[in-house]
């Protein structure tokens, strides 16, 4: 199994959009360079009042299939611009 690092940075006013069904996944980039595609739901227990903010490990199989997420830091919200900003998809 193999593992990616990616620091998330989710406003509370974005996480609304993935809350009310609107937007299903977010778009991130691991600390390598790769773009990596989540399901929001498994972001849903490091929500807090902020948002989800942190960086995280995302471990995933051979066939590059979700298997898990553990925080690694965090979290710590950036307010006013700076920082890695998880994308939103449809």
């Amino acid at each position: 199994m193999q593992s990616l690092v990616i620091p998330i940075a989710i406003s509370s006013e974005q996480w609304l959009d993935y809350y009310r069904g609107s937007v299903r996944n977010v778009s991130a980039v691991s600390l390598d360079g790769r773009r990596v595609l989540l399901p929001a739901r498994v972001l849903q227990r490091f929500v807090t009042k902020d948002g989800v903010y942190g960086v995280f490990r995302v471990m995933i199989n051979r066939q590059n299939k979700f298997q898990g997420i553990e925080q690694l830091a965090g979290p710590t919200p950036q307010r006013g611009g700076g920082g890695s900003t998880g994308g939103r998809t449809a």
